[in-house]
């Protein structure tokens, strides 16, 4: 499955999710430690518009706050630079410098994937994401260096799961969630 087409498609999942988002919703918990529902899209959307800087030899502001005025007009701007900054011959072959073996768009489509299942469950809402997509990031992630990842935090303890579990339950529990 191509990357790019991976992310587009996880993207109107995550279009859909932002747009059951209530106003009362905001101050939930989600699954990440410390962030509610409105501090998690934030990071969402910001991390999402940040990528096309780093693919552009900028550096990123990984703690910048959008403004969120407009849920999803702010995503859909933001998911729409994402992927033309992906589109960009050479993109997707961008080498990660934090995890060696690893290219950027694994961890953007990551980033994407597990934070759209954390705003779903969040809110009980099914996140709607395609089996094949999940299948697609798991494959990577189960042969991350993942100790290197949690010793700074970046993901939880591996919960155990069955072996027959969806291929979206063993990434969410792969990288510290239970499903």
């Amino acid at each position: 499955m191509d990357l790019v087409d991976a992310l587009e498609q996880t993207y109107g999942q995550t279009e859909k999710v932002i747009a059951n988002i209530s106003d009362a919703d905001l101050t939930k918990p989600t699954p990440c430690a410390d962030w509610n529902v409105q501090t998690l899209l934030e990071h969402l959307v910001n991390v999402t518009l940040q990528f096309p800087a780093l693919l552009r030899g900028e550096e990123p502001d990984w703690t910048a706050k959008p403004p969120l005025a407009d849920r999803v007009g702010e995503w859909r701007e933001a998911s729409a630079a994402n992927l033309a900054a992906w589109r960009v011959p050479g993109a997707v072959e961008t080498p990660s410098n934090m995890m060696p073996g690893m290219n950027m768009i694994d961890f953007n489509l990551c980033d994407a994937v597990v934070h759209t299942w954390d705003l779903a469950h969040a809110i009980d809402q099914d996140p709607g994401l395609d089996r094949d997509v999940a299948e697609v990031v798991l494959d990577v992630w189960v042969h991350a260096p993942m100790d290197d990842a949690r010793k700074y935090g970046a993901f939880g303890a591996e919960v155990e799961v069955s072996d027959n579990a969806r291929p979206l339950d063993k990434l969410v529990a792969l990288l510290g969630r239970k499903p």
